[in-house]
């Protein structure tokens, strides 16, 4: 793709502000007005991106070189700070060039005091950009689409008394250039050519330094270029929301936010739907003394414009957190992960995005470093077809003018750190379960996407080099695997096909962090190879194929110490493979395969020495708790069921999805014996869909919340390790969705189960724990009656859970 908007010459002004004028602006400055502090860089990274146009099926991948430069000058006095700045990115593909990119954005911001009770604030900027292949907004073009933008915010803080007033607008102007279809036309973006007003203010009553109430409102106005899109609508719109919240300062390193209230969105065009809903935020910060480590969490939801034909716009409610810390002044760690559902208002599409990342930073010196991140995104939607899986892995150097460390910081890390070099060694065993996104043409210009999946055992060895820096543990773990997972689909006198993953090689990046009693919670990411036999069969007809197919794993878990020198750890990983495609008589089914798996293992660490760090005692378990969980889980469904006489079928349909929950409980150790009982809710994003199109059978079954009760029993261990077994009632909901011609089912149903499982749970802190547990559970069945036949759909679920925990 020729570059279509190159930036113009201003582009370059924090560059040169940067190298110029900051070189001498210390010098100039007036004595007691300020200074003037200045950084430029450039990251050049390559970036493997197995499904770049973010398909469901016919997966394309590509390798992008990234080259990232920016700049900024920053000039700060008593009572002022002005920030200049500037940034680009190109991006180039290999083998798809009509993908490449320029991205770029300059800008300005600032602040000044008029006074010790108040200030004004602003900025300015501009750019350029595109769309992601990943937004549904950006869906048939032959390239990505560009836009440009400018950007504006201005407000003024203001104190009297205990009363605290915020009052501000912002501005944004989008500018969307036009791109050829890949039918050969050309889809016109002028009609999403807009600009965005907002303006506000919030007002709060400061009771004391750790306790604010407030309230807030804000107005949202929205005017296009045009007076209707394409399709005739007409999407300017009118706004606002009122809220009322809490700023929290628990204690000198916890700042916490939340507000509630109601939010509206109304279109001048009555065929487009309204938005009125409740609103919903919040904000932590958590910032350790005397710890680099940093944690920020954040919830929102917001009314976004959307492409999506009849909707009239997309409702973002959406969560997220991020860790950073440094193992080591140059070694630097992140994690993140994000949730967000998207509702589509005035059609029936619903989107569930999923996104994971990892990233470590490697300084050579202070001003040249090394870097790898990965990221997962996942987007499960009520629409089969706009379902898909992305990783994306990138190592990159760069370098900077600013100081990514102090020399004297390194010396003194190195000799307040205990360094050990060693390695280990284990044995695991596990339950994994394989899942397939299937798509391929039927009948006469007709199409079939469906969802199937099973699981089976699996026995394995892991292990690698290891080096431990003070309380993180570093490692390049290798592994190998036997496994028997295994999903069949069979129907007498028609099409028989199946997957089985047989043994599977890895290796990978585990990066840990030992806490009190050397327990250790961990993330790892892995490239992994795996066999797979796969069957298609019609017609007297077969095609058996014998693959290895390539996969990136990522997972994590806990490992416990039995004994100085062995441990016991349970991992969770999900790995996404390659697509394949199998078929007879010259059609072709692509078959994508993913797979989670939860193992049990035990290491050996004959280096290991005696634990430097106190266990908790066991009586940190006692008493009332209340906590959070985050979580993946599977639904998997046997159905069975007439089909065109003679024939059945059997098939084992299912996918994976996210999980979000709250539970409370009370436990109680007698010497290590620990014997408690909880309450948890849930609710889940986990769908698997069958959808043949026009003509054929359409079914879904999505299960969407659950509450349960569990006894836990469990031994505390020397570590201050939790290991425990939790069983109990489950009570889930489930929707069930069945259509072929003027056959419609809509069932509503509520199942119980007896949900088992087990976990391990450690000490983060005086009164902070943190949970890692499976579970299994087996629902009644449930039957479908179309009228012409009976279904019979009998379901289990496995759920895997990261968890918090309070004790009061």
């Amino acid at each position: 793709m020729q570059t279509r908007n190159r930036p113009p010459g201003f582009v370059l002004l924090p560059l040169v502000l940067a190298v110029s004028a900051a070189s001498n602006a210390q010098a100039q400055a007036i004595e007691g007005s300020g200074s003037w502090t200045h950084n430029v860089g450039v990251t050049v990274g390559n970036e493997y991106d197995d499904n770049i146009f973010a398909e469901r099926e016919n997966r394309q991948d590509d390798t992008i070189t990234v080259v990232s430069p920016f700049a900024e000058l920053v000039g700060q006095g008593e009572r002022h700070k002005v920030r200049l700045y500037g940034n680009a990115e190109r991006g180039k593909y290999h083998a798809f060039e009509s993908e490449n990119y320029t991205d770029w954005r300059v800008g300005t911001e600032g602040r000044f005091a008029y006074s010790e009770a108040g200030s004004v604030f602003g900025g300015l900027n501009t750019g350029h950009g595109h769309e992601s292949r990943t937004s549904p907004d950006a869906v048939n073009g032959k390239e990505p689409t560009v836009y440009d933008r400018i950007g504006a915010f201005a407000g003024v803080n203001h104190r009297l008394g205990r009363v605290t007033s915020r009052v501000g607008g912002t501005f944004e102007s989008l500018d969307f250039e036009d791109v050829d279809a890949l039918d050969g036309l050309t889809i016109e973006n002028d009609d999403r050519d807009r600009d965005q007003v907002t303006f506000g203010g919030r007002f709060g009553y400061r009771l004391d330094a750790s306790l604010e109430p407030f309230v807030q409102l804000s107005a949202d106005l929205r005017d296009y270029d045009q007076a209707v899109d394409i399709d005739g609508f007409d999407r300017d719109s009118e706004g606002g929301n009122a809220a009322v919240g809490l700023l929290l300062k628990p204690s000198p390193t916890l700042d916490v936010e939340l507000l509630a209230g109601w939010l509206e969105q109304d279109y001048d065009d009555p065929a487009l739907e309204d938005v009125a809903t409740w609103d919903l935020g919040g904000e932590l910060s958590w910032h350790p003394a005397g710890s680099p480590t940093r944690v920020i969490a954040r919830l929102d939801r917001s009314v976004e414009e959307t492409t999506v034909r009849g909707a009239s716009a997309n409702l973002r409610t959406g969560a997220g957190a991020e860790l950073t810390t440094a193992i080591r002044p140059d070694l630097t760690f992140n994690a993140r992960a994000s949730y967000s559902d998207h509702d589509y208002q005035g059609v029936a599409r619903n989107d569930n995005l999923l996104g994971l990342g990892l990233g470590l930073r490697h300084y050579l010196n202070p001003h040249l470093f090394v870097g790898m991140d990965y990221d997962f995104l996942q987007r499960d939607s009520s629409l089969p077809a706009e379902d898909f899986d992305n990783n994306r892995l990138m190592v990159s150097l760069g370098t900077q003018l600013a100081r990514g460390y102090e020399d004297a910081e390194l010396l003194a890390a190195a000799g307040d750190a205990d360094l050990l070099v060693d390695g280990y060694l284990g044995l695991q065993a596990g339950y994994g379960e394989i899942g397939t996104a299937q798509a391929g043409s039927r009948g006469s210009g007709g199409t079939l996407r469906a969802d199937f999946r099973d699981g089976g055992g699996s026995l394995g060895l892991f292990g690698g080099p290891a080096l431990t820096l003070g309380d993180w543990r570093l490692a390049l773990e290798l592994e190998a695997e036997e496994a028997d997972a295994e999903w069949s689909h069979e129907r007498s006198g028609g099409r028989v096909f199946s997957v089985e993953k047989q043994r599977e090689y890895g290796a990978g990046l585990r990066v840990g962090r030992l806490l009190a009693g050397d327990n250790e919670v961990y993330a790892r990411l892995a490239l992994v190879r795996g066999r797979f036999d796969l069957t298609f069969a019609e017609g007297g007809e077969n095609d058996d194929q014998r693959e290895w197919l390539d996969g990136r794993r990522l997972g994590g878990g806990l490992e416990v110490p039995l004994s100085t020198a062995l441990g016991l750890r349970m991992d969770y990983s999900y790995t996404g493979y390659e697509d394949l495609d199998i078929g007879v008589g010259g059609e072709r089914d692509d078959f994508a395969q993913e797979e989670s798996r939860m193992r049990l293992g035990l290491a050996w660490h004959p280096g290991r020495q005696g634990s430097q760090r106190t266990p908790a005692a066991p009586e940190a378990y006692d008493g009332l708790y209340l906590g959070g969980q985050l979580g993946y889980g599977s639904l998997i469904t046997d159905l069975e069921g007439p089909r065109r006489e003679p024939s059945e079928l059997e098939a084992p349909f299912g996918d994976s999805g996210a999980l979000a929950g709250l539970h409370v409980g009370y436990g109680q150790t007698f010497q290590r014996f620990y014997l408690g009982g909880e309450l948890a809710a849930e609710v889940s994003d986990v769908t698997w869909n069958h959808e043949r199109q026009p003509t054929g059978r359409t079914y879904s079954v999505d299960r969407e919340s659950s509450l349960g009760l569990a006894l836990r029993a469990g031994y505390v261990i020397d570590s201050g390790a939790l290991l425990y077994l939790r069983g109990g009632p489950a009570w889930t909901a489930f929707k069930i969705r069945y259509a072929r011609g003027d056959q419609r089912v809509h069932l509503d149903e509520t199942e119980q189960g007896w949900q088992f499982g087990g976990g391990i749970e450690i000490p983060l802190r005086e009164r902070l724990r943190l949970r890692m547990d499976v579970s299994h559970t087996r629902y009644d069945d449930i039957e479908v009656d179309y009228g012409s036949g009976i279904d019979t759909l009998d379901s289990e679920e496995t759920l895997t859970r990261l968890g918090l925990s309070y004790r009061w």
